[in-house]
């Protein structure tokens, strides 16, 4: 998993793509690769990815969290609630029975399910992790700040929950708050993009212009992504930059990263 913590996230993609075409039921590592979808900003691959576990993998419970996550990124509703009481079935079914949670419950029904399940060292990280998950679904984001928090207290070294808690601050009109755990996110992990477009946006929130285009610009020789150029845009605009605007609309990220001063990549042009 080096390549996912380095800079090499796209050869990490690579390289589960290709395990997943030699043994396509390989279930963990489609799990990672859908992981890896989701850290570069591709949803669709991501659910994809994800969708190939099957229920007998022993990461299928793991995977049924990032799906509900992406779910909730894509605003399907309906799929974080399945993939939350699927999770809530298999890891806790004697609840699920108690709590009469069936097909049909909504998220409400869930939270009241989700409330009755006991925390243990066992099940602690991936428990907050639903609960926040579902919290954000219900539209409760300091409910699912407290239990993110909560998640990484108790594995400080995942990248991705440190990101979902500054992504759950910036939703709730907490920018500034937001920064501290994308920072800690990019330092375990330097190549996690979709972190590093997170902090760039919560600079452009807080009028660091500069700091957000600089980050745009890590994103981009990383990845390219029209929605990265966008948002680039805007940031030279809020920036006063427009002399620049036009290398944006010809994509001259080689010029462009010489007007900052940032160092090239090989991959740079």
């Amino acid at each position: 998993q080096w390549m996912v913590i380095t800079s090499e996230l796209l050869s990490a993609i690579s390289v589960f793509e290709s395990l997943v075409t030699k043994e396509a039921s390989c279930g963990e590592a489609w799990y990672y690769l859908g992981l890896c979808h989701q850290q570069s900003e591709n949803e669709a691959g991501a659910i994809a990815a994800f969708r190939k576990v099957s229920r007998e993998d022993v990461c299928f419970p793991s995977t049924l969290l990032g799906l509900a996550a992406s779910f909730l990124n894509e605003h399907n509703h309906t799929g974080v609630v399945t993939c939350l009481r699927d999770w809530a079935e298999i890891n806790h079914p004697d609840v699920v029975k108690e709590q009469g949670i069936t097909g049909s419950s909504s998220a409400s029904d869930l939270r009241s399910c989700y409330s009755a399940i006991q925390p243990t060292p066992q099940n602690d990280i991936e428990l907050h992790t639903a609960l926040g998950i579902l919290s954000c679904l219900l539209e409760e984001p300091h409910v699912a700040v407290e239990h993110f928090r909560a998640a990484v207290a108790t594995s400080p070294h995942d990248f991705m929950l440190w990101n979902r808690l500054g992504a759950t601050l910036a939703n709730s009109d907490q920018s500034s708050e937001s920064v501290a755990p994308y920072r800690r996110a990019l330092s375990l992990s330097p190549g996690y993009i979709r972190a590093r477009y997170n902090l760039g946006i919560a600079c452009l929130n807080l009028h660091a212009y500069r700091e957000g285009i600089e980050h745009f610009l890590l994103c981009l020789q990383q990845q390219d992504s029209e929605a990265v150029w966008q948002t680039l845009r805007l940031a030279l605009s809020l920036d006063k930059q427009y002399s620049h605007i036009s290398l944006v609309d010809s994509k001259a990220l080689g010029e462009l990263l010489r007007a900052f001063d940032m160092p090239q990549s090989s991959a740079s042009a």
